[in-house]
């Protein structure tokens, strides 16, 4: 039997061509649609693997050499107290609750962090995103008519 294993990672030098990669797997109209916190290239790859800011950017990595998710906490550098959250995973690894490992993983960072609360936004008809994130106890409002805006208070 051969045993998967997966990690989670602070992006930071080193993994531009990991990042690279996974970007280009998801760089495409409808998965855009969905989650695009910034254009999905080399460039932006590289920007964020040498970030040296106060917000934080995550991989999720199959096997020490696939990256399969990748995920934030953003908007302490520009000022905000509530951070939002950001998270993509390859489709074919949806399904397995690493969504969820990641949503847990980024509210405790969050806390850690002394927030009192994170924000997302996810597309109205983006419908298994928004049960998983009724799940983790966000409640949502309007944002626009394409998205709607959620909060998850911490206790």
């Amino acid at each position: 039997m051969n045993i998967c294993t997966i990690e989670v990672i602070k992006l930071r030098s080193g993994y531009e061509e990991l990042l690279s990669d996974f970007f280009s797997k998801i760089n495409n109209s409808e998965y855009i649609e969905a989650f695009s916190p910034h254009p999905f290239d080399r460039e932006n790859a590289c920007k964020i693997c040498s970030y040296e800011g106060q917000d934080l950017y995550y991989a999720l990595i199959l096997e020490s050499r696939t990256i399969i998710g990748y995920f934030m906490l953003r908007g302490w550098d520009e000022g905000y107290e509530i951070p939002s959250i950001g998270l993509g995973l390859l489709p074919e690894y949806q399904g397995y609750g690493l969504g969820r490992l990641i949503m847990n993983y980024l509210e405790s960072t969050a806390r850690l962090n002394n927030s009192k609360q994170t924000m997302l936004k996810v597309i109205k008809k983006n419908l298994v995103a928004i049960n998983l994130y009724e799940s983790q106890g966000y409640i949502f409002q309007e944002h626009n008519e394409k998205y709607l805006i959620g909060y998850k208070y911490f206790k």
